[in-house]
């Protein structure tokens, strides 16, 4: 059977003929899906297509499995069938179908609610006997073996490889309707730490990025997994909440066994972020904290999610005064995007506070009316302030301040290219969050 996987992108990634590829190469990494489907279809001609690194390839698939995120249905339903005429099958996944699978079977053969990896031999059974059902949910055994031969294809980042342990949100309760996790996986499964070790040595490259939600939510299986991982010298991005900070002692370990950067959640500031900004104990408990990451040689990178009730141009020209304080050294900025169907959505709809346009549900685009603030003046507040962050006197301000306890090495791999990565994204407005 002839598989493509199509992972489209929006207008700003789109790749166009004859210019070069949008944005830095750092975030271009291949659709994590895709990798464990083509594991799981090796006795397939299995094909990827991303538009943000090519056209549309020469192949006439008899199956095509399309990622479609919330604010690419409108573009993914108006031009599926252009691109792929009716005898061709199509199987969409992911946020959109998830959420919204009636409107989704207008456009596709097959809906898959929840993980598709994870039904992905049953779609394929029905395939080969022409047999496919309208609706799939995804509650079959948990997949997590993938095929790393898409990391190479021309485009792609050629700086790290990606790995998960584990899929399912690790949030506190209060961030959880805003969490993509939370929709995708209604349970935390792990990895077996054995299988996960051995894919492990497998990896080629030297920097891995592991994509689980919270890597530390089970402190045991991850201070296990980079320990018996050392013997492979593999250097660690991950992301935590920030309970790890419960654990102090546990950094040197990180530190020497190659964890450079961890991104810390928004949970990491907590709530009523306008009101605490304001408390030097809450500055002198965080720049504490970082300066913690930094003495273990460890970059802080902080998800930062805001547009909440009492912001307003000041809270913002304190905010990155703070950031700048505690010596923060990456901010992926967020606006309050509460996911459709989720109890918050659902409180905000009540009173028409919240935009129905799914085009707009990119996490940078506002989409709740906040009373006293206009969804412009929101979007031009966290413009100037991560335009401020990454401007190049902050930038350079920020690397000379941590190089001392991080390194040179460390800054110039796990610090300034980073923050390069970002300036360069939106200097060529592709979109940010990238």
């Amino acid at each position: 059977m002839r598989i493509l996987f199509y992972n489209p992108a929006t207008t700003q990634k789109r790749y166009e003929s004859y210019e070069a590829i949008k944005g830095s190469a750092f975030f271009r990494r291949p659709n994590y899906d895709a990798m464990r489907l083509s594991f799981l279809s090796k006795a397939h001609d299995f094909r990827y297509y991303d538009e943000r690194i090519e056209k549309k390839p020469e192949f006439t698939p008899d199956m095509v499995v399309v990622n479609v995120p919330l604010n690419l249905s409108r573009y993914v339903s108006s031009t599926i069938r252009k691109n792929w005429p009716r005898d061709t099958k199509v199987i969409s996944y992911g946020f959109f179908p998830t959420l919204f699978p009636e409107l989704n079977k207008k456009f596709a053969d097959s809906t898959i609610i929840g993980d598709v990896a994870n039904i992905w031999k049953r779609i394929l059974a029905h395939a080969a006997s022409g047999k496919l059902l309208k609706v799939y949910n995804s509650n079959r055994k948990d997949q997590f073996s993938i095929d790393r031969t898409i990391e190479t294809k021309y485009g792609l980042t050629p700086v790290l490889s990606q790995l998960r342990t584990s899929f399912g949100c690790t949030c506190v309760k209060r961030n959880k309707d805003f969490c993509y996790e939370n929709i995708m996986y209604k349970k935390l499964i792990q990895w077996d730490l054995n299988e996960a070790i051995h894919a492990v040595a497998h990896i080629k490259r030297k920097i891995v990025f592991l994509r689980d939600d919270g890597f530390f939510h089970d402190i045991d299986y991850a201070i296990n997994f980079i320990e018996k991982c050392w013997r492979f010298k593999k250097m660690w991005i991950c992301q935590s909440t920030g309970r790890l900070f419960e654990h102090p002692k546990l950094f040197p370990l990180l530190r020497d066994n190659g964890v450079r950067i961890i991104h810390l959640k928004e949970d990491w500031l907590g709530k009523d972020l306008v009101h605490k900004i304001d408390d030097p104990d809450f500055l002198k408990d965080k720049k504490r904290q970082t300066e913690l990451l930094h003495s273990n040689r460890i970059a802080c990178g902080l998800l930062l999610r805001l547009g909440f009730e009492g912001e307003d141009f000041t809270f913002y020209r304190k905010l990155l005064k703070f950031l700048l304080n505690v010596k923060v050294d990456m901010v992926k900025v967020t606006v309050q995007t509460p996911m459709p169907n989720t109890e918050t959505f659902r409180r905000y709809q009540k009173d028409s506070f919240i935009a129905q346009d799914l085009t707009l549900y990119d996490q940078w685009m506002p989409v709740v009316q906040i009373p006293g603030m206009s969804p412009q003046a929101l979007y031009s507040w966290m413009e100037w302030l991560r335009d401020r962050f990454y401007s190049w006197d902050s930038i350079l301000y920020r690397n000379i301040s941590v190089s001392p306890r991080l390194g040179l090495y460390n800054t110039m791999l796990f610090n300034l290219l980073p923050n390069l990565s970002y300036r360069n994204n939106f200097l060529e407005k592709v979109g940010y969050p990238p």
